[in-house]
């Protein structure tokens, strides 16, 4: 049963209890209040585990991008490596030297630059999912608080009413019956 479900009970509650005579009062059953009550309490953990997941899945988000550029970086060093060691073969005369220090600075300079854009694409699309789970996660925890709140601040109404209108009827029922004694 979730949230909204157990409010609709507890409007139903109040809408189907009976009035109170001469009064805009209704007499509702406490005990059935209170259960519906103590069923939203039980419930609560389950939108709070929800919270959990969506932060565990947060979590999972970041580590997957994390290892995500660290792979990449891996396949740049790799390249700048494997650049290196071409540049190194094809060393073999003065000009053909100055080329190939020049070709693989070249080749290393695009292979960084690739490498650093490829990470900084990845840990601005982690920083926006992660932006994202969180403001889902407070959404869901400010609806619940709220939902929560109403729901115990209209039962507390309710109930306050309820228990003036008891103690106005006993009133009404003492003084009636001091009336005959004083004749």
């Amino acid at each position: 049963m979730n949230f909204d479900e157990i409010l609709e009970m507890m409007e139903e509650l109040i809408d189907n209890s009976s009035a109170v005579p001469f009064s805009g009062k209704k007499m509702i059953d406490c005990d059935q209040m209170r259960t519906y009550i103590d069923t939203l309490r039980l419930n609560m953990p389950s939108e709070i585990k929800k919270a959990k997941e969506t932060q565990s899945q947060k979590e999972a988000i970041l580590a997957e991008a994390n290892a995500e550029a660290k792979k990449i970086r891996k396949q740049a060093d790799d390249y700048v490596i494997e650049t290196k060691k071409k540049a190194e073969e094809l060393v073999q005369e003065t000009e053909i030297t100055r080329q190939a220090k020049e070709y693989a600075m070249e080749l290393i300079q695009n292979a960084r630059a690739e490498g650093d854009d490829i990470i900084a694409k990845a840990n601005a699309d982690a920083d926006k999912t992660i932006a994202e789970a969180e403001e889902k996660d407070a959404q869901i925890r400010r609806a619940l608080s709220d939902n929560l709140n109403q729901a115990l601040s209209d039962a507390k109404r309710v109930l306050q009413q309820n228990l003036d209108d008891v103690t106005k009827t006993m009133d009404a029922v003492e003084s009636l019956n001091a009336a005959p004694k004083a004749e």
